[in-house]
């Protein structure tokens, strides 16, 4: 499992995670709605981008390293033609 995010490490008001090749938001607070938190699992590293960016502008604090390591990621599986 890769933590890309979470309260406990670097202060983020959100928990993202790889899991099994997921990437997920864990107990996500956008995708609860009104009920209960449900996790967010993102199709893909650009998808994981755009949701943590919606965080940011209901101002949540995604720590700057989550996207650094996330956008890294992304331009080394492009280099590597996987995508």
């Amino acid at each position: 499992m890769t933590v890309y995010a979470t309260p406990d490490r670097n202060a983020a008001d959100v928990r993202v995670i790889r899991a099994a090749g997921d990437l997920v938001c864990v107990r996500c607070r956008l995708k609860s709605g009104d009920g209960d938190p449900a996790d967010f699992p993102a199709d893909g590293i650009p998808a994981m981008l755009d949701h943590l960016d919606f965080h940011t502008v209901v101002g949540d604090h995604v720590p700057l390293e989550a996207f650094v390591r996330l956008r890294s990621e992304y331009a080394d599986l492009s280099e590597d033609g996987a995508l």
